[in-house]
């Protein structure tokens, strides 16, 4: 089965992650490789895997051919002397094919103890032409090790860091993060698991570019494009996100992180349900029709205020220097309270606080003060 990887900003296709399915089976892929590493024939079932892939991809049409494939690896495959010499490249190059339409994706699920191994097996793989990606990244114990010494092309972030990211406000900021690093080490960073427009929405506005999930297209036998309406909507989602880049990055609509909402009027005990759920939620906004009416922090649910403060609301094309007035003239209690942040026609974006605010107004000053 096929599943694409795609370029949000153009829609284009580019890259397939293979996966394997039994046939008539009724075992979970994940259930199936779990007993075969359990039995002991990890590498003999990854490697029929691997060649009956190759058959498939060898029929298929030129069109289908032309992005990359990429193949999960596991560690104790990739660190076996049956796969690291030369014959995997001979079995490609058997069925026509050449080593640079493979990615070979190092899951981050397995650890790889002997990173000094490690490094010599992906640098031996790149030589040979093989593109490298760390998988699920996010997921297990040795990611930031193996991130290190692989010096992948491709990072994909696993599913747990994608999952409801527009109601975690923490993940945003790592993943806001990583997006930095990836750029800075020439490294392509990829979403896996994408299957709302809320997940995507956020992850586009902190700079994600490429994705894969069902929302994109679910596997198929035959290397599937998305559908016509992801694609029309995928075409809006930019325009609007192009807008909002060109007003620069001394606006608020740069800074704001997509926070927990709930429908107004909100009980206590669906909002106490909130906060027990997700440790890490300072603060919910409340909505009409996906406008903000009201704001609800942590702090004064749990101490039982009576009165919750009306929310400052800034649109996105705000610059944080006129905005930072108009929070600092808030009434106590709410001097500190977050800033909500909406589009032209007041639907809600996300959040701002004081302190991403300061930070940023600091930054637009020293940036200023280094060019003078």
């Amino acid at each position: 089965m096929f599943q694409p990887i795609v370029d949000l900003r153009t829609g284009n296709i580019v890259g397939h992650e293979v996966l394997s399915r039994g046939e008539g089976s009724s075992e979970s892929p994940l259930d199936f490789f779990a007993r075969a590493r359990h039995e002991g024939l990890t590498f003999e079932v990854e490697d029929a895997c691997w060649r009956s892939a190759l058959r498939r991809i060898a029929a298929l049409p030129e069109c289908h051919r032309r992005a990359p494939f990429f193949f999960n690896v596991s560690p104790e495959v990739l660190a076996d002397a049956r796969f690291a010499d030369a014959t995997l490249e001979a079995v490609v190059q058997q069925h026509g094919l050449h080593p640079r339409q493979f990615v070979l994706e190092i899951t981050e699920k397995g650890a790889f103890e002997d990173t000094a191994q490690l490094r010599r097996l992906a640098r031996a793989l790149a030589t040979r032409g093989f593109g490298i990606a760390l998988d699920d990244f996010g997921a297990g114990h040795s990611g930031l090790v193996t991130l290190v010494h692989s010096a992948p092309d491709f990072i994909k972030l696993d599913q747990a860091l994608v999952r409801d990211i527009h109601h975690h406000a923490y993940l945003q900021h790592l993943v806001k993060s990583l997006v930095a690093f990836a750029a800075n080490v020439g490294a392509t960073l990829i979403a896996e698991g994408v299957e709302s427009w809320d997940e995507l929405a956020v992850l586009l506005r902190l700079g994600i570019r490429h994705a894969q999930g069902f929302l994109l297209a679910r596997p198929a036998p035959t290397p599937p494009l998305p559908e016509e309406d992801f694609e029309r909507r995928r075409h809006g989602t930019m325009r609007a996100l192009h807008h909002r880049a060109s007003s620069g990055d001394d606006t608020v609509g740069s800074l704001a992180v997509r926070c927990a909402s709930a429908q107004a009027p909100a009980t206590d005990s669906a909002l106490a349900a909130l906060f027990h759920q997700t440790p890490g939620l300072e603060h919910v906004v409340l909505l009409k029709d996906d406008q903000p009416h009201g704001l609800i922090t942590r702090q004064r649910f749990e101490a039982r205020a009576d009165a919750h403060p009306a929310p400052l609301i800034a649109e996105e094309d705000m610059s944080v220097c006129a905005l930072m007035p108009l929070a600092l003239a808030r009434a106590m209690p709410a001097t500190q309270d977050p800033i909500v942040i909406t589009d032209a026609a007041g639907a809600f974006l996300g959040t701002v606080t004081m302190r991403q605010l300061i930070l940023r107004i600091a930054e637009l000053a020293a940036r200023a003060h280094g060019t003078s």
